[in-house]
């Protein structure tokens, strides 16, 4: 009779401890896909000597097709970015562009070159400093659609290698990276809204 019943608490533990789980996945996916959301969804970003290592995620209530298509005009950064001063495509070849910046980052100017590389299939793009003064930048934006299709998870993932000595602290330096991605998911976001306005118009 004991071991009857040690096995059946056995069970429940087990029971009560996959219930726990598929809970907690259940929340997590609700607030991955449908609780509202800010434009940083999570982030990591770690330093290491001269080199961050950055993280950040964020939800686009838009298909991926959509999304990803808009993401494919970097060179329209200044129609749609609060703190896009400039933006230039100064070159265009294949799935590879070539787009100059002058940011605001933290109330100070900041001037850019940056190589995209696109590549639709898997909902990949690649982006890497050509020209700036104070970093390198690397890394990669992945686009996952939502089970139904109608939102866009966009993960980067990437670095920041610094050429200079930064004489700011590491608070100033995530900020800026902080910043940096909040605005361009705004932007984002307004070029989504104008190229819907758009299409109701037409």
């Amino acid at each position: 009779m004991k071991k009857i019943l040690w096995g059946l608490l056995a069970l429940f533990v087990v029971v009560v401890f996959f219930i726990g789980i598929r809970y907690t996945q259940l929340r997590s996916a609700s607030r991955l896909w449908e609780d509202p959301v800010e434009e940083i969804l999570s982030e990591k970003l770690e330093k290491n000597a001269d080199t961050m290592q950055i993280e950040f995620t964020s939800r686009i209530d838009a298909p991926l097709e959509t999304v990803f298509a808009a993401f494919t005009e970097p060179e329209r950064g200044q129609e749609f970015g609060e703190n896009v001063r400039y933006s230039q495509l100064l070159q265009h070849e294949g799935n590879r562009k070539v787009v100059e910046f002058e940011l605001v980052i933290l109330g100070r100017p900041q001037r850019f070159i940056l190589e995209f590389t696109f590549f639709p299939a898997e909902h990949l793009v690649k982006v890497k400093t050509v020209e700036n003064q104070i970093a390198d930048l690397t890394g990669e934006y992945r686009f996952t659609p939502s089970p139904d299709g109608t939102k866009t998870l966009l993960t980067y993932t990437g670095t920041s290698k610094d050429k200079i000595d930064l004489p700011a602290p590491l608070s100033f330096q995530k900020s800026a990276l902080r910043e940096t991605f909040v605005s361009s998911i705004r932007a984002l976001k307004k070029g989504l809204v104008a190229q819907q306005n758009i299409e109701q118009r037409s």
